[in-house]
């Protein structure tokens, strides 16, 4: 790890208990699921390397019991997170990669952005998501993939797989006709097994241009009248750190820094984002387990 005074990287476990002091008044955890609070196969009872773990499980009494909201924000539909969220026993989730809102496992739905210029058909098979996955595997072939049914149950947003460069994807998006979508990079995974000539699978979303998972933070926090120092965010991914910006801190899985070196580059444009000493949900357990005792 850079020096910490050059680069202004913060790790928590030199910062925790200023931090504790400083959250007083938490109120909401923004988290994101893949690389976050489950590992990156999907398990929330096993960790990076496989082996069973339970401790995020069990930090849930504590949650419960300081009155904090775990919000879910994740690329996953709001049926997928629906039932991720009753499976943990929440029920505010952000699906979508920030497209909505979504309260008390859907009894009430934001759009969190503009909309009503909205005119792509990218998900259920839509013709744009047809013709941008053969774009894709035009330009990046072997290395990008996507399938119709991943799109099935989703308002605005389309999956992906693989490892390409996102610049020029969204340039060949926006020389195709579509400018208003863009393509973002959501992280690792293992949640899949493709037949792609990548070192490091990653997730890519496609989603309405301006997006991003601050949008529905921002827009929650409006509803329900949270300011900043109520609310934290933790992440393992360039995208999840865009959630910095509408919290009091931001806790980064140690495993992100390690596996890109470009979202170090990005940490020194906030001042308010802390790297765990753990990867995956052993860095989730470490920051929540603390700040909740």
């Amino acid at each position: 790890m850079a020096n910490k005074k050059q680069n202004k990287y913060r790790l928590f476990s030199e910062y925790k208990t200023r931090l504790k002091e400083e959250l007083k008044d938490l109120k909401v955890i923004y988290t994101d699921l893949d690389g976050t609070l489950v590992n990156d196969q999907g398990c929330v009872i096993k960790d990076v390397n496989g082996k069973f773990y339970f401790e995020g499980i069990k930090l849930f009494e504590k949650i419960t019991r300081n009155n904090w909201d775990i919000v879910l924000v994740s690329g996953r539909s709001k049926v997928q997170l629906r039932y991720n969220a009753m499976l943990i026993g929440v029920k505010n989730y952000i699906p979508e990669l920030g497209c909505e809102m979504v309260y008390n496992l859907g009894e009430k739905v934001f759009i969190a952005f503009d909309n009503s210029k909205y005119k792509y058909e990218i998900t259920n098979g839509g013709k744009d998501l047809v013709r941008i996955i053969k774009l894709f595997k035009k330009y990046f072939p072997g290395k990008i993939d996507s399938n119709l049914d991943w799109s099935i149950g989703r308002t605005y947003n389309a999956l992906f797989f693989g490892e390409i460069d996102v610049k020029h994807a969204n340039e060949i998006l926006g020389q195709n006709g579509y400018e208003g979508l863009v393509l973002v990079d959501n992280g690792f995974s293992k949640l899949v097994n493709l037949n792609l000539n990548v070192r490091h699978l990653r997730i890519y979303n496609l989603v309405p241009k301006g997006v991003d998972k601050s949008s529905a933070i921002k827009l929650d926090k409006k509803i329900r009248g949270l300011e900043n120092k109520n609310c934290i965010a933790l992440g393992d991914s360039i995208e999840d750190l865009k959630m910095a910006k509408e919290v009091y801190a931001f806790f980064l899985m140690r495993d992100a820094v390690e596996k890109n070196k470009e979202i170090l580059e990005l940490i020194k444009n906030h001042e308010n984002v802390y790297i765990t000493t753990k990867s995956m949900n052993r860095g989730w357990v470490e920051v929540i387990k603390y700040l909740a005792q």
